[in-house]
């Protein structure tokens, strides 16, 4: 699938039932919106997942578990940015591939790091532009699009935040519009969670699973078998020649796969991230 393509984007105006309810009372809202996948899922009971860049990685494998397991009630709305974002969007496509993932910019403008990752949302989830296709992401289209985030979901949880963190954004409008924020614990002195434990001291749920999100909304969470994780390609080369060589060097493992060395290391951050590759020192790393 080619994202980037224009054919198949639809064009929903101000005026359509799909555009969502929640942006039809902002009076800055795009006029239209442009998508590519599930526009169902716009009518769905949503809730955001946000974290920034620098999110360390039991934080994401957890808001990884998290998200998907909020999948199976909401739909997980979060942006595109490596780190946390990406962290809640496998966990919505593990969990009944229910997550929309909001651009900053046109669809000209995808961040080509992301793309195999973006194809999989549109395949299965929503793609959502709130701008035309050629729109450039500028500095200030960050702060607009968390607000619109904020605004989608039910309430929003923030994986990762440093001190000047763009999750914090996020999290500062969902306080604005009086909606439910979470976010997980760090320890004091934190540079990666210092934004969330701020978070915390006031007034945002100290969220450590699922069932604390559930509980404090008052929702009942959908029972659901416990998803099966998500591989690229590369991820499942990688993976086969982890469990082959039972430990490997990074560049070992790299020939062993097929995977050029430039990319390998980001595919095994990926593995571990999703629990089945732990680094043992050295560049070396193991299968779980």
């Amino acid at each position: 699938m080619n994202i980037s393509d224009r054919s198949d984007i639809l064009v929903i105006p101000r005026s359509s039932e799909l555009y969502p309810a929640e942006w039809k009372t902002i009076k800055d809202a795009p006029t239209e919106l442009y998508a590519k996948g599930n526009t169902a899922l716009l009518e769905n009971r949503k809730f955001t997942v946000v974290g920034s860049r620098r999110t360390p990685v039991n934080a994401l494998k957890l808001g990884m578990t998290v998200s998907a397991e909020l999948a199976h009630t909401f739909t997980i709305v979060t942006g595109c940015a490596d780190g946390g974002d990406l962290a809640a969007i496998e966990g919505g496509l593990m969990g009944a591939n229910k997550v929309i993932c909001v651009l900053a910019g046109g669809f000209g403008a995808l961040p080509q790091s992301n793309l195999p990752l973006l194809e999989r949302v549109a395949r299965n989830g929503l793609l959502l532009a709130l701008h035309p296709y050629d729109t450039a992401v500028r500095s200030f289209s960050y702060e607009y699009r968390n607000k619109l985030l904020a605004a989608l979901g039910e309430g929003t949880l923030v994986l990762g935040a440093g001190e000047t963190s763009g999750a914090l954004i996020t999290a500062k409008y969902a306080v604005k519009a009086q909606k439910p924020t979470f976010a997980f614990p760090y320890p004091p002195n934190s540079a990666v969670g210092c934004g969330c434990n701020g978070l915390i001291k006031n007034g945002a749920y100290l969220t450590e699973n699922a069932q604390d999100i559930f509980d404090k909304l008052g929702v009942k969470a959908t029972a659901a078998e416990k998803p099966k994780v998500p591989l690229t390609a590369d991820e499942e080369k990688m993976l086969s020649a982890l469990r082959e060589l039972t430990e490997g060097h990074i560049n070992e493992l790299s020939a062993k796969a097929g995977v050029p060395v430039f990319r390998t290391r980001a595919v095994l951050s990926a593995l571990e991230v999703k629990g089945l590759a732990v680094s043992v020192g050295g560049n070396r790393y193991a299968p779980v």
